[in-house]
């Protein structure tokens, strides 16, 4: 078997376009097994850089690439093998010329090699005179792309970049104007938008560092900061009908994100004026998951510490059980246009 998939890797750089393309398809389908994609893991010195060259090319030859590297970045050391052999700078370069691979697959990559921090260090472009430029690039197609759902793990590259210090260094430098325009995302329709954004925000809450940008951000066309940010994370914790947040994974977010604000004299402040305490009974009164409830319970505790809470809200506050909140959230892409088994793409047709 090893002599057959050493042939048929080989058959990936092929003069031939036709079989370069068979190839790829091969590649592609075993990559949608545990047992196959085991086997190519352990071949990845010599597959990947076929598979990176294979992105730029037209038609099905790199949409099979693109699946098959989707699949194969899972395990973390083909990660690091890619990275090291430019996926990063591959998948841009395809997202910017827009022709080879489709959209989603390549940001599908990216999502998978920003979960380890060299994929984010060379996305961040730390250090460099172009310093925060793809940032900016994922987050301009984010909000910009057509159609929409093609573009939807730009928000799980952000989620990742969040959970590096140099990502949300980049990511909040007001200079680039990037958090207006993910700010936005928080009141849409989309799930994984949502969640994603969600999470990146509360990842930059949690930074002693890098929240001040937060709470100082100042919304396009206003002339000082008035917690645009924290209402964007209190509103889907506030218990409103109208419009209520439906997805646990964004109420958990937003909740913590508020927890850790609230541990900021700072952020107890902006929180105080946009009347955080009431708003988080109302919400714990309605909220049934007990992760979203741990982390109001949290808040709860540190406004009751600091005088935050007026006394007619105080009933059934006095002794809440206060919780760390530990961010180990990663945004790892495990389906696409087919779902095989182990959660696999088994194929792209």
């Amino acid at each position: 078997m090893a002599d057959e998939l050493d042939e048929v890797i080989g058959f990936l750089s092929d003069k031939n376009p036709a079989v370069r393309e068979q190839a790829a398809h091969i590649i592609q389908g075993l990559t949608g097994t545990d047992d196959g994609a085991k086997l190519l893991c352990a071949k990845a010195d010599s597959l990947v850089p076929k598979l990176l060259h294979a992105l730029g090319k037209e038609g099905a030859e790199s949409k099979y690439a693109a699946t098959a590297l989707v699949n194969l970045t899972h395990d973390p050391e083909v990660i690091v093998k890619a990275v090291n052999k430019g996926v990063v700078e591959r998948a841009m370069d395809g997202l910017r010329d827009g022709d080879g691979a489709p959209v989603d697959l390549l940001l599908s990559i990216l999502a998978n090699v920003t979960t380890a921090e060299s994929g984010v260090h060379v996305i961040s472009q730390e250090g460099k005179p172009l310093e925060g430029f793809y940032v900016s690039k994922l987050i301009q197609l984010l909000s910009t792309g057509k159609p929409e759902e093609d573009y939807d793990h730009a928000a799980s590259v952000l989620t990742n970049i969040s959970r590096d210090p140099i990502g949300r260094r980049v990511f909040l430098d007001p200079k680039r104007g990037l958090l207006a325009s993910v700010v936005s995302i928080m009141s849409e329709s989309n799930d994984l938008r949502r969640e994603r954004v969600a999470a990146a925000l509360r990842n930059c809450c949690m930074d002693d560092i890098q929240r001040k940008a937060l709470l100082d951000f100042v919304s396009p066309g206003a002339q000082e900061a008035a917690g645009d940010v924290l209402r964007a994370l209190l509103r889907p914790i506030s218990g409103k009908q109208v419009g209520a947040e439906l997805s646990d994974h964004v109420r958990q977010a937003c909740a913590e994100a508020i927890y850790a604000l609230a541990k900021d004299e700072e952020g107890r402040m902006w929180l105080g004026k946009l009347d955080a305490p009431r708003t988080l009974r109302d919400g714990y009164e309605l909220e049934e998951h007990a992760e979203t409830c741990a982390a109001l319970v949290a808040a709860g505790d540190l406004f009751l510490k600091h005088g935050m809470v007026p006394e007619d809200l105080q009933e059934g506050l006095n002794q809440p059980q206060a919780v760390e909140v530990i961010d180990d959230d990663e945004a790892v892409v495990m389906m696409g246009p087919g779902v095989g088994g182990g959660g696999f793409i088994s194929g792209v047709d």
